[in-house]
């Protein structure tokens, strides 16, 4: 698949989740990119990915959760001679904690296939030339942390291997010195790899330039066809805002904006057939 379709429905995601503060919707973009990236990436990636959006989305919850001490529905009350979680904690907070968490879910995940379904040469060769030295930092850094975590795990194994066991955070810096040498030996390597392929010295070349198969321009048209009918939507008042505070209620959903999010969904068509 293409980088710049990629792109193009990310950004579309991006722009929904963030441009409202309507649960609805955000839910929706959400599942969405859930099923998109699934279908892109498998669902052996997409988990490892769920997992960790789940502790920094419930972190978000239980955050906002225990400081703020508003709303009118109470659950229970802490003696607010307690510093810092003294106070009555209310649904009202958890729902808008939770409304947090499900905008951190929608843009991480949204945001994942460009690591997780591209290589970096495809990022890189869907910049323009302008932007080809932007490109090749960006796609070093793709690279760096599965190099990174390929590196801790073959250390932690080598460790194991000569009788190293955990015995505390001391212990931890048998591992962490060497994966963090490999990760400098890495870089120089990489370094002179560049330099004795004459990088910088003139523009920048590709053996098969990026092409936009059909998919690729259906995934970039619908994505805009999702932007800009959302963002319409917002204008003519459509989207309802949604507050939690001080009574919570249900968010109200208009036909019309929820029409435009569904266009988020042709990657599970597109990527699917191209698999």
């Amino acid at each position: 698949m293409n980088a710049r379709a990629v792109a193009a429905w990310t950004a579309a995601c991006l722009v929904i989740v963030l441009a409202t503060s309507n649960p609805a919707y955000k839910i929706l973009v959400l599942v969405a990119a859930l099923s998109a990236l699934a279908t892109g990436a498998g669902w052996r990636k997409t988990r490892r990915v769920v997992a960790g959006v789940a502790v920094i989305a419930g972190f978000a919850v239980l955050l906002n959760f225990v400081s703020a001490h508003l709303g009118t529905t109470v659950l229970f009350t802490v003696p607010p001679d307690i510093p810092g979680i003294g106070g009555p904690y209310t649904v009202e907070a958890l729902a808008f904690g939770a409304t947090g968490g499900v905008t951190i879910a929608a843009a991480v995940i949204a945001a994942a296939p460009v690591s997780l379904v591209l290589k970096a040469h495809d990022v890189m060769d869907a910049l323009p030339a302008s932007l080809a030295r932007t490109g090749t930092a960006i796609a070093a850094s793709l690279n760096l942390v599965p190099a990174v975590a390929t590196s801790f795990v073959e250390v932690t194994e080598a460790q194991r291997l000569r009788g190293w066991r955990p015995r505390g955070p001391r212990s931890w810096a048998e591992v962490v010195i060497p994966v963090v040498l490999t990760s400098v030996e890495g870089s120089i390597q990489l370094a002179e790899s560049m330099e004795a392929r004459a990088f910088g010295s003139g523009g920048r070349v590709t053996m098969s330039p990026p092409t936009l198969a059909r998919r690729d321009w259906l995934v970039i048209s619908t994505s805009a066809i999702a932007t800009l009918g959302f963002v319409a939507s917002m204008a003519a008042g459509w989207v309802a805002d949604w507050g939690a505070y001080p009574t919570i209620s249900a968010p109200a959903v208009d036909v019309r904006p929820l029409v435009a999010c569904l266009f988020l969904f042709v990657p599970v068509v597109a990527w699917r057939s191209r698999a």
